[in-house]
């Protein structure tokens, strides 16, 4: 084995196919680094030469990297683990890596047009042995991209929350949460979930690739690897990711470019239609008044639809920014009735306010918040039976003011319909109408925003209820 790396290192390092072959070798105190071929059931033998040689590392190689083995030789304190046979060349990296070796590493040629375009970007590599870290930081550090390097998985999991990432190198095994938990947090977070994540891991189990995959993983590279090789698939990666973001923020924006264009014409056409009905409307047929009333809706329905599409643009693009001041809570919730009024007599529906709570004023963004009522109003009207009653219920506990708006109608089996909040989600074909889907996905965003919650519930009988708290404090 001491052909696997340059003569210059295996001065400092012993190699041996059995832990018994040490006896034999002059001058171990002064050696750096000592790798054991191992089955593991020497690690007693193994564990004695460590502390006799306390400051000589410790390395062990085997066919079979399993979990079973790593915590086995974690055990003992033996932090890593390498395939056998040894890979020269990553063998090499490795050792110089940890010692701070700088001479006579090998340049790796490479055409550097292959990393045209991902320059700048983000990759958080959490590993919690800075062995690994270092290794991978040297495999990229000639790509021009920005590397967050964290050995504590915890401190990991609070910078996905604050800044968007372009992909994410995991360990699996780490003592604080698994690479595995990561992923879920990180799939559940607002800036990164869709960001691409790459295993990368010793464990050579086929349960740990298939969970990986089930996570939505794009590839699971086991350790050892060959650093051209993971350089080429992180660069690859990188490049089609980016360039997609890119081809859909090019089409958000040309979205909202058009959708802002409309509010102007739509907003003068609502002018107009209102205008006509002050000034002709005593002169109008029944016919005549019911076609105008149905224009006049259906331009109302577009200008709320248009204000829902520029505020998910908004979202989607971390714009969501609340204003908050002084209101009175009561205020808003009448308000935000007599506007919908115009469209619940054609069901026939009564809107029922019962304000129960003993609070009334207190911070929040008003014209955000109207937004999240009048979709809720809106939606309980659309979707209701004719003749019934659209209930607005308003109570409080020790820290929240709760509004909730309930309607009967169709019912949604709740085990089937998935988050009602995420972003064009609509259940029009139960519904029988039409419906974009982003009203519940706005709403959420602006009472998260506040540091409220909000929730959806449908029973069998029919009856749906929308609930939304907001803290009930006097603090901006």
């Amino acid at each position: 084995m001491s052909n696997s790396v340059s003569t210059k290192v295996c001065q400092d390092v012993v190699f041996v196919n059995d832990v018994r072959e040490l006896k034999g070798i002059k001058g171990l105190s002064n050696k750096r680094l000592c790798i054991i071929k191992t089955d593991f059931k020497d690690l007693d033998k193994i564990g004695k030469i460590c502390k006799l040689y306390p400051k000589m590392e410790v390395w062990l190689t085997c066919k079979e990297v399993s979990k079973e083995n790593i915590l086995a030789a974690d055990s003992y304190g033996i932090k890593n683990i390498v395939e056998y046979p040894l890979n020269p060349e990553l063998t090499d990296i490795l050792i110089k890596r940890n010692f701070a070796e700088n001479s006579c590493e090998a340049h790796i040629e490479h055409d550097k047009n292959k990393y045209k375009g991902i320059k700048d970007l983000k990759v958080m590599i959490v590993d919690d042995n800075p062995l690994n870290t270092g290794l991978l930081e040297e495999t990229l550090k000639d790509l021009g991209l920005k590397l967050l390097i964290f050995q504590k998985s915890k401190e990991a999991a609070k910078i996905i929350e604050q800044e968007k990432i372009d992909l994410f190198l995991l360990d699996i095994m780490m003592p604080e949460m698994s690479g595995f938990e990561l992923a879920e947090l990180i799939h559940k977070s607002r800036l990164n979930a869709n960001t691409p994540i790459i295993f990368i891991s010793a464990l050579s189990d086929s349960e740990y690739k298939v969970k990986s995959y089930n996570l939505g993983s794009c590839a699971y590279i086991e350790k050892p690897f060959d650093v051209n090789v993971v350089k080429s698939q992180i660069c690859s990666l990188l490049k089609s990711h980016n360039d997609s973001e890119n081809r859909n923020k090019s089409k958000d924006s040309y979205l909202a470019m058009v959708i802002h264009d409309m509010k102007g014409p739509v907003q003068a056409e609502l002018s107009a239609l209102k205008l006509m009905t002050g000034m002709y409307g005593e002169n109008l047929n029944d016919d005549q008044k019911e076609i105008l009333g149905d224009v006049i809706n259906s331009t109302k329905y577009l200008q709320n639809l248009v204000g829902n599409i520029l505020e998910k643009y908004k979202g989607d693009n971390g714009k969501v920014v609340i204003t908050k001041s002084l209101n009175s809570f009561k205020k808003l919730v009448s308000e935000c009735c007599d506007e919908v009024k115009y469209i619940a007599p054609e069901k026939n529906l009564r809107i029922n306010v019962s304000y129960k709570s003993k609070i009334d004023n207190i911070y929040f963004d008003y014209d955000e918040i109207k937004r999240v009522m009048h979709n809720l109003l809106t939606n309980g009207i659309k979707y209701s039976f004719k003749n019934e009653e659209i209930k607005v219920n308003v109570v409080n506990d020790s820290q929240n003011l709760i509004f909730s708006v309930s309607n009967i109608g169709i019912s949604l089996d709740m085990n089937k319909i998935g988050n009602v909040f995420e972003k064009f989600t609509s259940y029009c074909e139960e519904q029988k109408s039409v419906n974009a889907g982003l009203g519940l996905y706005i709403s959420k965003q602006i009472i998260d925003a506040h540091g409220g919650e909000i929730s959806f519930e449908s029973t069998p009988d029919g009856k749906t209820t929308v609930t939304f708290t907001l803290p009930a404090n006097l603090n901006a």
